[in-house]
Parts: C-alpha cells; structure tokens; sequence
C-alpha cells in the first residue's frame, strides 16, 4: 500500500509544474484577450464579449482532450498516430475545396461548418512531431540508412509542409519544416543531411517570398517601418508606440489605447502590444517567464527520458509551442517581419488555443512516464 502511494505521489509531483504553468499561461491569456478585444467585438460583432466567449469554449473543449491525453496510454498515442496523421492531411485538403475551404486576409485556412471556423494547418505540427517521433525511434539503429530511415519522413515533412504553404500560409510553413529538420537533428541524422536540407530550405524560401508581392512588401515595411507610416509600416509602429507607452507598469488593465482602433489584429497577432501597454515591462517579464517555465519543464522531460520516443516527442512538442512565442514576441517588437503566427494561449484563435492544451496534455503524459521510469530505477 505505502509503494502504491509512494508511486502515485510521484506522479502527482510530475503533472503538477506543468499543470501550474498551463493554468496560469491560460488565465493570463484570457485577461489579455478579454482586455485586447473588448471594444473590437462591440464594433465587428456587435458583442464585447464576443471573442472572449468564444475562446472560453474553446478553452473548455482544450481542456478536456488535454486531460484525455494526459492519461492515455503511449501505446495507444503511437497506434492512433498514423490515424491521426491520415486525417490532418484530408482536413488540410479540404480547405481547397470550395464551399469548404473558407479565406480570410488572402489566405484559405479555414474550414466553415455551421459558421464556426477550424483551422486544420494547427494540428500539422502536432501530427509531424508525433509522427517523425514514432518513425525514428523505430529506426534508431539504422539512421545511416537514407531509403528506410531518413527519407519516408523527410517526405512526410515536404507534404505537411506544401500543404500549409499552399494554404498562402508561407511562415508556418517554413516554421514547421525546421522544427522538422530540428527533430532530424536530434535523433542522430548525419550533419551532411542538415547541411543540404538547411541550404534547401534557404534557397526555396527565395522564390517563396518573390511568388507573393505582399511578402516582399512585408520585409520592405519591416526594414523601413517611416517609409510607408500610414500604410505597411503602420501596424508596426503602433505596435513599438504600444511597448513604449507601457514603460515598466502599464498604464494598467483595460486602459490601453492602440486597441481601440489604432492597431490591426489587437485581439490576434499583436494581442502581445496591447499586454506590454497596459502591464508594461513588468507584465511582459511576467509572460515571457512563465512560457520560459514551460520551455524549461518540456526540454527537461526530453533531455531525462531514456525513451528515444518521448525524448523526440517532448522535445518536438516544446518546441513547436515556445519557438511560436519567440515569433510572435519578436515580430511585436519588430525584430521579424510580421507572420501571421499567433502567441499560443493569448491571441484569438480557438484551434489555436485547443491544439495548445492539447500539446500540455500530451507534454503531462510524458512527465508521469518519466516519473515511472525513475521510480523503476530507483527500485532497482
């Protein structure tokens, strides 16, 4: 009985930082939401409660499957990948076919059913980590092998890809093939392959930006913001005026003024503006350290597993959430071109957020493995 408890304490131990860090982030990024859209649904919807009652939902919904997986056996997520993986390609197919595909901004990647929109390209990072993590570790003795080992999921990750650049989505979908390429890397390709894939990657990107004149324009607006102040550059200087009218205190919760028309997507991509006006530096630190937490809590998780799976999963899975915080934190501030990628748990956007939690789920499951793994070498 006293073994049984021991083990569950343990357990417990392993979900609860992580838990705690998903409970704040989520909190958190409700506050700044409600706050950052508030006036914005009074005038587009005719509700101000409109986006934040709609992410509730969603947030509801989010917690459930992150609960779900947080329980679900590993043998059973490693059976229902290839599952998984089949439907994410069909759902981000659908978005092409019209009546089906809905486009927002120039781009089509949504899905429309019954009003209510699902983004299909968010589960494509989900769906290629568990993926290349089932794949590899299966392959782990034979990564020398280029056919068998190296190329089916090299393939997997130009499909994904192509699937959310054709989406006219061209920054998540150079995210998602480096975060492939990072997975790669950890699960012992030889540096020639990342070599030849990194050059691939920067020698494609060219043509990809050239193909859409608005890209250019992007990268234009954000090397020279006062060029253009009242048209490309505009989103971005009311961002950094947002960031500096904030100082270290804010000018406090719901006393922002960018928000209330001066600054585009204030309730989405640069929902980060409107936190740094109104809480500040203070309140950014805040933010940046709780995502930091999680950051720190998945890769350790990674680096402690001895199961090659979990160690690519985790590692992928992290990733896949921080590296969008850094994007979306950097392009707030200006140090990226915008890129449409949203801060997880913050910006509008239910699959989004669903996706986010259900990362969590999946991250909590590898924590109480792990824990089981120590408690069975401590015992041994």
């Amino acid at each position: 009985m006293r073994r049984y408890e021991a083990d569950r304490m343990i357990i417990r131990m392993s979900d609860s930082g992580l838990v705690g860090v998903m409970v704040l982030l989520t909190g958190t990024g409700v506050s700044a939401l409600f706050s950052a859209s508030y006036h914005f649904g009074r005038v587009a919807a005719g509700n101000p409660f409109y986006f934040i009652n709609r992410q509730i939902i969603w947030i509801l919904l989010g917690a459930l499957v992150s609960f779900i997986l947080s329980r679900m056996p590993l043998s059973l997520i490693r059976k229902m990948t290839i599952p998984f993986v089949i439907m994410t390609i069909i759902l981000n197919v659908l978005t092409y076919v019209p009546g089906i595909g809905s486009t927002s901004g120039g781009a089509t990647r949504w899905i429309e059913i019954g009003g209510n929109s699902f983004q299909p390209s968010e589960l494509v990072r989900v769906a290629l980590v568990l993926y290349m993590a089932h794949i590899l570790d299966k392959k782990k003795d034979s990564m020398d092998d280029f056919l068998n080992s190296i190329l089916p999921v090299l393939l997997m990750s130009v499909l994904m890809t192509s699937l959310v650049y054709f989406q006219n989505d061209f920054s998540s979908a150079i995210y998602i093939f480096l975060l492939a390429i990072l997975l790669l890397f950890l699960a012992g390709i030889s540096w020639s392959y990342i070599a030849v894939g990194t050059i691939a990657i920067m020698i494609s990107a060219v043509p990809m930006v050239l193909a859409k004149p608005y890209r250019l324009e992007r990268i234009r607006s954000w090397l020279s913001p006062l060029s253009d102040p009242s048209g490309s550059g505009y989103q971005l200087m009311k961002s950094r005026m947002a960031l500096q009218n904030g100082r270290f205190w804010g000018l406090g919760l719901g006393q922002g003024q960018v928000k209330l028309g001066g600054l585009p997507a204030a309730h989405s991509d640069f929902v980060f503006a409107v936190v740094g006006e109104e809480t500040g530096f203070a309140g950014i630190l805040f933010i940046i350290f709780l995502f930091l937490v999680f950051a720190i809590k998945g890769y350790s998780i990674a680096l402690n597993s001895t199961s090659s799976y979990i160690r690519l999963a985790a590692f992928g899975l992290t990733s896949s959430v921080y590296f969008q915080v850094l994007i979306n934190v950097a392009v707030v501030c200006g140090a990226l071109p915008a890129t449409g990628i949203p801060l997880p748990l913050f910006s509008a956007g239910g699959t989004s957020t669903l996706v986010t939690l259900g990362i969590f789920g999946l991250l909590i499951n590898f924590s109480r493995y792990k824990a089981k793994e120590r408690e069975v070498l401590c015992n041994g």
